[in-house]
């Protein structure tokens, strides 16, 4: 590199406090191209002479020249400069590289952690669960099983207990299919719709939650009696209600239907209404819409509702008792035949009834919440 003395001499004496090195414009060019480094420490000095100054970085002591160094010092210094700049950087980037390398790994999380709350928030759980849920089914299942097995199979297995089982079972699925049915619908209407009267519609839905089943009985009764307005009308084209298994069945719908709606308004209110505009503008019908992007999210919980209402329907007891004849083989159901066995003194016959009506509404619940976690998994 050839270096122009008179012009660095010059420089210097221009500018004491800020030493420079000048060079001509071709050999510093090709300078720059070998090392990009050299950009961070150099500046235009004179563009009008066609000389380019650069700065030397005053931080290290390596880099800064004397006032009377030569041109050949200030070429060293400027290339040792650039090298240590050029080791600094490549070294940086390896431990970004290295960093990105290496992926992150969370701690360890304990395989069970209790709240900070846990001791009182856990002693009333259990407490809870333990009296109200697990002392009663150990009860009845440590009172049956004291019973030889020979007996225990004749008593739960009579002719009369089938036919009880089988009435009870068969109108507890008929009236959670039409609660899950006419309840979805019901459910839909009053999330989805605006109309007068949607208020007293939504509060009576409730009704059959604060109405006595008694009360409820009672009422059905009187409705569907031959001396009533709907019952006088279906006796005209031959369908009797009261005292039949049909009278059954409606008392089972009354009592349950509030389950099916309660449990799908709140999740069809948080479905999003872009997803089903994004249906339709990629041409899909309502009824499309409907069927393949909407309905499908909301199987779980209608399954939920459903198994609630016919939990609810299996169990009812005060107004079938009092809509329907209580003969048996005709309209008897497993819970009269439970109280028939107590106003009998027959609190064995009682117990083994209420076990296998407690096994089997167990196995149901089961199969429903498989279907519930299977249908879950095939949407994922």
């Amino acid at each position: 590199m050839i270096i122009q003395q008179q012009h660095l001499k010059g420089a210097l004496r221009h500018n004491r406090q800020r030493p420079v090195v000048q060079a001509s414009i071709g050999h510093f060019s090709s300078a720059l191209r070998q090392n990009q480094t050299c950009r961070n420490i150099c500046t235009p000095l004179s563009p009008s002479t066609g000389i380019i100054g650069f700065n030397v970085a005053p931080h290290s002591e390596h880099h800064r020249p004397s006032r009377g160094m030569t041109a050949a010092h200030a070429a060293a210094a400027i290339d040792a400069g650039a090298f240590s700049g050029s080791n600094v950087t490549q070294s940086r980037t390896e431990n970004a590289q290295e960093e990105i390398r290496a992926p992150f790994q969370p701690p360890p999380k304990p395989f069970f952690r209790l709240p900070p709350t846990a001791p009182i928030t856990w002693t009333f759980m259990l407490t809870h669960i333990i009296f109200m849920l697990v002392v009663p089914i150990i009860a009845l299942l440590v009172k049956s099983s004291s019973t030889p097995l020979d007996v225990f199979l004749s008593r739960a297995f009579e002719p009369v207990a089938l036919h009880a089982y089988s009435v009870s079972f068969s109108m507890a699925i008929v009236a959670a299919v039409i609660n899950c049915v006419f309840g979805f619908i019901l459910a839909w209407v009053l999330v989805k719709y605006d109309f007068p009267g949607k208020k007293w519609f939504d509060a009576a839905v409730d009704l059959p939650f604060a109405l006595p089943t008694s009360v409820a009985g009672l009422t059905l009764a009187t409705v569907y009696s031959d001396e009533g307005i709907i019952g006088r009308f279906l006796e005209s084209i031959g369908i009797q209600v009261v005292f039949t298994k049909l009278g059954v069945a409606i008392a089972m719908i009354f009592v349950s239907f509030p389950f099916v709606v309660r449990t799908m308004q709140p999740i069809i209110q948080e479905m999003e209404r872009e997803t089903e505009e994004a249906a339709w503008t990629l041409g899909a019908s309502p009824w499309r819409t409907f069927v393949e992007v909407l309905f499908p999210p909301l199987m779980p919980s209608l399954l939920t509702g459903t198994a609630l209402a016919f939990s609810r329907a299996l169990g009812e007891f005060g107004s079938i008792v009092i809509i329907s004849s209580n003969f048996a083989f005709k309209d008897l159901i497993a819970p009269v035949l439970i109280f028939q066995c107590l106003e009998q003194y027959d609190f064995m016959g009682a117990t083994i009834i209420g076990t296998v009506l407690l096994l089997i509404s167990l196995a149901i619940m089961l199969v429903v919440n498989k279907l519930q976690s299977f249908g879950q998994r095939f949407r994922k």
